[in-house]
């Protein structure tokens, strides 16, 4: 059965690497939808199966889509469909010196099935600082809106079955050297005004 939950309410995966793991079991005959996705056609992410494929999809404010997809359906059975996000970023701790060079950074995602890489992009930029307010966390469909609607449209309900989900955040640490750089910024910065 589908979930959906109000924006804030599930890990943010904004500014900090993350990995998104589903095991699932797919059907005879393939599996289609939306397994877990946050966001719309103006932006966030789904993770889901098209024709039986993995695909990960992530929607930069309608600007730019970035989409990883494996080149095979999955067969029959169980599988563990994850994806894993490498931040190139120093995070939203830097918004504690006024300084912004830490969030909307990029980073290098990697799609696996099984434990298997089937795809690994880079992103450029990520979404900075906050999703819309309206924005729900869905699990098992798509909701009212697709990240991406020349791949599915709505419902997209997933077909197969999801026995576990787990989202695991791994966020930027500053180091006590990063802390002295973004220190010595903010002080030039202040004495520049």
């Amino acid at each position: 059965m589908p979930v959906s939950i109000p924006n804030g309410n599930q890990p943010s995966l904004l500014n900090t690497s993350y990995t998104i793991t589903a095991d699932i079991d797919v059907p005879q005959g393939a599996a289609d939808g939306v397994i877990v996705g946050e966001g719309s056609k103006f932006v966030g992410y789904a993770l889901y199966l098209l024709k039986g494929k993995p695909v990960f999809t992530y929607n930069l404010m309608d600007l730019k889509r970035t989409r990883w997809e494996g080149a095979d359906a999955l067969l029959p059975g169980k599988h563990t469909v994850e994806f894993d996000f490498k931040y190139d970023g120093l995070g939203e701790a830097t918004l504690a010196y006024n300084n912004l060079s830490g969030v909307g950074r990029g980073g290098t995602g990697t799609l696996k099935v099984d434990g298997k890489v089937v795809s690994t992009e880079k992103l450029d930029r990520t979404v900075p600082l906050t999703l819309m307010l309206d924005q729900r966390f869905f699990i098992g469909n798509a909701g009212p809106s697709s990240v991406d609607d020349r791949d599915y449209q709505v419902p997209f309900n997933f077909s197969g079955k999801i026995n576990k989900l787990a989202i695991a955040l791994d966020p930027p640490k500053l180091t006590p050297d990063d802390v002295k750089k973004l220190e010595e910024a903010n002080r030039a910065a202040q004495d520049a005004k």
